[in-house]
């Protein structure tokens, strides 16, 4: 139970960005080899806290072998922390670190051999750290606020062939610097800049990596809008380049049955003009006017719809823009459609946008159209900004559930008409939304709070 709860608090921590992953990766990780290179760290700063002490060490003992005999130097005052004692052969066993006995060894002669202006041999029996309360140093010891205190103890020979064995200890080196600032120094300059290091490299190398992801994102969503994109450009590394050309593989796969599909469905909605021609001329030979009519009916919502279907597939062919003033284009369609019951007023001014006459007065026929159909008192606007042209047409109707409006923007039939006798089933507006898309615009839906629907067709401004 602990284990899957850990694992679920760490899921929790784990970033959902690529960005944020390998900035996680790349600091944890240049945090374990920052600790795990500690040790040559240690090395270093012990060396560094031993410098100090024996140099002192070696300065005040070169006083002490300018006295020709042993038993001269044991009578003598000494330093504080200092104690001698005379040999008559010295002391072979050592003990302590080997490495730091070796080293205080080669930097004790040394310092000896530059005070005295001659070579003096000298042998470190044992060299260790201890903190102000006598406890030995270790390694975390580096990592506090307590002065180090270095203990050397030694024997060199004198001229009356005696051994001077001498144990003395010094404090470490200081700044004089508090310890705090110290500390921190060292903080900020090693870990800060080196994770804002790792932060600068870890957003290049994102940024590197993910421009062409954004790149196909992009193609991606235009393919949504637009099987006829330029395919995406083959370049960058070997990965980028081979997912590249399995897009635009893809694509043309799309665009190929796309239009195979367009194409079988023009032509069957095209053939099926001639037999309903032939059921027109029979249902006029019925004596039957009550059959009669119910006939013409059906064969006018066959006809209806197969005009939808051809006007939905044409939305597709390209076709070229020009100027288009709005304003009087939606004048004359309103003026047309309008009736003593509805008048449709037109509040405010769209002007100038290149676009395409032809698909524009389908797209707002078919708007202005379902209003009437299935609503009242339909109110049209516009709205001019700097991106575009907003066309908004506003009813009184039944409006539409919030749970479909958004699947009967994609589902080109509706399942309920709201006037079965109409034959409308929904290709209009899929139509007008499909134009307002091939011209880089949109159009939604929503319900109105006091009741009604609104349809919004948003119209960039081009050139």
């Amino acid at each position: 139970m602990r284990g899957r709860r850990a694992c679920a608090w760490l899921k929790r921590l784990w970033p959902n960005t690529l960005f944020g992953r390998l900035l996680v990766i790349m600091v944890s990780g240049t945090l374990a080899v920052q600790l795990l290179s500690s040790s040559i760290w240690f090395d270093v700063r012990f060396a560094q806290v031993l410098e100090a002490p024996v140099r002192l060490i070696a300065s005040r003992t070169a006083l002490l072998l300018e006295q020709p005999h042993c038993s001269d130097v044991a009578s003598m005052r000494l330093p504080a922390g200092y104690a001698v004692t005379c040999l008559d052969a010295p002391l072979a066993q050592v003990s302590g670190d080997e490495r730091a006995r070796r080293r205080t060894e080669l930097l004790l002669d040394q310092s000896l051999a530059r005070e005295l202006g001659r070579p003096q041999p000298v042998k470190v029996l044992n060299v260790h750290l201890t903190d102000e309360q006598g406890q030995p140093v270790v390694w975390r010891s580096f990592f506090g606020l307590r002065t180090a205190t270095a203990h050397v103890l030694f024997v060199m020979p004198m001229a009356d062939g005696r051994w001077l064995q001498v144990d003395g200890e010094e404090l470490q080196g200081w700044s004089g610097e508090s310890a705090w600032t110290l500390i921190a120094d060292y903080a900020l300059r090693v870990y800060l800049v080196r994770i804002l290091a790792v932060l600068g490299i870890c957003w290049l190398a994102v940024r590197l990596c993910l421009r062409p992801m954004e790149r196909m994102s992009e193609a991606a969503r235009k393919l949504g809008e637009n099987l006829d994109q330029p395919p995406l450009a083959i370049e960058g590394p070997v990965e980028v380049r081979e997912a590249a050309r399995m897009f635009n593989t893809m694509q043309q796969r799309l665009i190929a049955m796309v239009n195979d599909q367009s194409y079988f469905l023009a032509a069957v909605s095209h053939d099926l003009r001639t037999p309903l021609t032939r059921m027109r001329l029979r249902v006029e030979t019925l004596s039957d006017e009550r059959q009669r009519e119910r006939l013409k009916q059906n064969i006018a919502q066959m006809d209806l719809m197969i005009s939808q279907v051809l006007d939905y597939l044409g939305t597709a062919e390209q076709q070229p823009g020009q100027l288009v003033d709005l304003d009087s284009l939606l004048a004359r369609l309103c003026t047309e459609l309008a009736t003593q019951d509805e008048p449709l007023p037109i509040l405010g001014q769209g002007g100038v946008i290149f676009a395409n006459e032809i698909l524009i007065h389908r797209c707002l026929q078919n708007l202005l159209v379902n209003a009437l159909r299935y609503a009242r008192q339909v109110v049209v606007s516009l709205e001019r900004t700097g991106r575009g042209v907003t066309l908004r047409v506003k009813d009184l109707g039944p409006g539409m559930p919030e749970s479909i409006i958004e699947a009967f923007m994609d589902v080109p039939l509706r399942k309920k008409p709201a006037n079965p006798t109409s034959g409308s089933y929904g290709l209009g507006l899929s139509i007008a939304k499909r134009i307002a898309v091939i011209h880089d615009g949109s159009l939604t839906l929503r319900n109105l709070k006091d009741g009604g629907l609104v349809a919004e067709v948003f119209l960039p401004i081009k050139g």
